[in-house]
């Protein structure tokens, strides 16, 4: 097909996703209509309570990461790895373990999509050797579990920050915290105080649950559960042996055609007596591939000192279309180099260039594009049925999935796609549901919805808390004002002694963990070159400077325009189910954007760039004070 003809084509398929209602057409799964469906299904409320508390109410610690996933589980040990004691590190999470998203996900057929070796934390440090070259998500969750051993972490679980407040009196975070270990329990209040606080909220953290009419009835009568809280006492078999055998006798829905339901539907439709794929949008699905690792291959890949970092690097460049003489990774993610179009690439766009970058990236993509949906034709038997599951947009609009084994499923007789051409259900009634003004009768919901993307959060809003830094500023408040900005996306003018990754102003890519641990490196490496000033390290306070934060927004303004490829997409995650794609009506609007934006020119560039910062070693854009507010550095 010729680009414009593509491209008008994409426009078309776009436009039946497009709704006035943008992210309102779903439900935060933390909302009291629905939070029992974000319920802890994993915990072990016993053996926590058996467990002696790290802290005692009103005790002070050095720092306080909330997270326990990859993000925070990479600021720990990269403290430590700069010469700071994991006794003065406690980490908190709502979760009742170590794992994150990992920790919640548990659906049979999980994995990650990217390689395990780049994609699992720490694998040089620990030594592990991935047992595929794709990890399962329950090996992934060990890897956690290793890390958390191995640098001797701390956690308080089943615990929600509910506010922090900067003191500037005391030069600490006052940290108030609620401790719930089931219903059979009374909640415990905790208060504490913090030198520096890490926030680790990460990316896939909050189920969303469509608003359709009728649900509430439906859910009365029938059995609902969220991908990333499976059940498998009503499905049977576990997470490592998937044997779904009590939906022998049943008719299950799945809502959702994306990563997690490509994953998770071979399993529905081999046990399930029938499954009904509901879909909006279909997603790219490439070839995974699966192998073992055997001891050659891992020779090769671990092939001495800094070796993991070296492969990330190597795969991001591919990624980003600025590809090396070596594919060290060499998939289906580095044979998608229009990836950049979410990402990033070294090109910096400006508006006299705003359409060759779009062109450029459509005929990248359209190489990959094209050979995915000529796999679909060959993979479906049924020509109708192959001809709904093709996708029509770039594949950076969208998380291209890779599986060897949904395709396939649409073949089996007790299979059936519901293709809504990007409308969605009509409603529920008490028997199941209606779509394309057609009733399907159902006794179990599994809803493959995803999750609230985390670009439309604040940072309070990512840990469901408040923030409230010097003066009682509101980090929310500040996120929405002229004035936002941070300092190589972890930091942040007015809000003392407290970094995040945040999704603003920092580097994108397709493998998170490669960009947690940047910002866990860059982090660690600011905080220990300002102790260095000797006496003051107890109450030393470092503030990202207002010209600071202003110098490197005007980095991140300078890049944002390789984000006009967002503009042309199709309605999902990535571009906040269509808000990206809307036109900024102001000059004020405009500039928001671009302050808001990734650093667009790649993870890879964003290095270099910080690599100037810290090799410079004079924490140019911060200051450093004592507890008393006097200026050592």
């Amino acid at each position: 097909m010729m680009l414009p003809d593509l491209a008008k084509k994409y426009a078309q398929e776009r436009e039946k996703r497009m709704r006035p209602d943008g992210m309102n057409q779903f439900v935060d799964a933390r909302s009291p209509l629905v939070q029992d469906l974000a319920k802890d299904p994993w915990v072990d409320y016993e053996a926590l309570a058996a467990q002696e508390l790290p802290v005692k109410n009103g005790d002070r610690v050095k720092f306080l990461i909330v997270g326990c996933g990859h993000n925070g589980l990479l600021f720990a040990s990269r403290l430590i790895g700069a010469g700071f004691k994991s006794e003065d590190i406690l980490l908190v999470d709502v979760a009742g373990g170590w794992g994150g998203t990992w920790y919640w996900n548990r659906y049979p057929g999980l994995m990650c999509d990217v390689e395990g070796y780049v994609y699992l934390p720490l694998l040089e440090e620990t030594g592990y050797i991935p047992k595929h070259k794709y990890s399962f998500g329950h090996e992934i969750r060990g890897q956690s579990d290793r890390i958390a051993k191995k640098w001797n972490l701390q956690a308080l679980f089943c615990t929600k920050v509910n506010e922090m407040k900067w003191d500037s009196n005391g030069a600490h975070w006052s940290v108030d915290m609620t401790r719930q270990l089931g219903t059979d329990r009374e909640p415990t209040s905790i208060a504490l105080k913090a030198q520096f606080v890490l926030s680790a909220g990460g990316i896939l953290a909050v189920p969303k649950i469509p608003r359709a009419p009728g649900f509430q009835d439906f859910r009365a009568r029938h059995h609902v559960f969220h991908t990333s809280r499976w059940d498998y006492a009503y499905t049977g078999g576990s997470q490592e042996i998937p044997d779904l055998v009590n939906l022998q006798d049943k008719r299950v829905a799945i809502i959702g055609t994306g990563a997690t339901a490509v994953q998770a539907v071979p399993h529905l439709a081999r046990w399930a007596k029938h499954l009904y794929v509901v879909q909006r949008t279909p997603s790219y699905c490439g070839e995974r591939s699966q192998r073992l690792t055997t001891l050659e291959s891992w020779k090769e890949t671990a092939d001495g000192t800094g070796w993991q970092e070296r492969r990330s690097d190597n795969f991001n460049h591919m990624i980003t279309n600025d590809p090396l003489d070596v594919d060290l990774v060499n998939d289906g993610w580095t044979d998608t180099p229009g990836g950049f179009g979410l990402i990033g690439n070294p090109e910096i766009v400006t508006p006299e260039t705003v359409e060759t970058h779009v062109d450029k990236a459509l005929r990248v993509d359209a190489v990959r594009t094209e050979k995915v949906r000529a796999r679909i034709a060959y993979e479906v038997r049924d020509p109708d049925t192959a001809e709904k599951l093709k996708p029509w947009y770039p594949s950076w609009c969208k998380r291209p999935t890779f599986n060897d084994d949904y395709l396939a499923s649409f073949n089996r007789p007790n299979v059936t796609l519901i293709d809504t051409d990007g409308k969605g259900i009509d409603r529920f009634d008490q028997d199941g549901f209606v779509a394309n003004g057609e009733k399907f009768e159902i006794d179990l919901l599994v809803m493959g919805t995803g999750f609230v993307s985390a670009a439309a959060h604040d940072p309070a809003e990512r840990q469901d808390s408040k923030i409230l830094g010097r003066d009682g500023r509101s980090i929310a408040e500040k996120w929405d004002s002229p004035d936002f900005g941070t300092l190589f996306g972890v930091a942040s003018h007015q809000f003392p002694n407290f970094f995040a990754y945040h999704l603003q102003g920092s580097a994108h890519t397709y493998n998170m963990t490669s960009a947690f641990d940047t910002a866990a490196k860059l982090v660690a490496g600011i905080i220990a070159e300002a102790s260095r000033t000797g006496p003051y390290a107890e109450s030393l306070v470092i503030e990202a400077t207002k010209e600071g934060e202003d110098r490197y927004t005007a980095e991140v303004k300078k890049r944002s325009l390789g984000a006009s490829t967002l503009t042309i997409c199709t309605p999902g995650y990535f571009t906040l189910d269509g808000e990206l794609a809307k036109k900024p009506e102001s000059a004020t609007e405009i500039d928001m954007k671009a302050r808001k934006a990734a650093w667009m020119t790649g993870i890879n560039d964003f290095k270099r760039f910080i690599r100037e910062f810290t090799d410079r070693k004079d924490l140019e854009g911060f200051t450093v004070s004592d507890g008393d507010g006097n200026v050592v550095r």
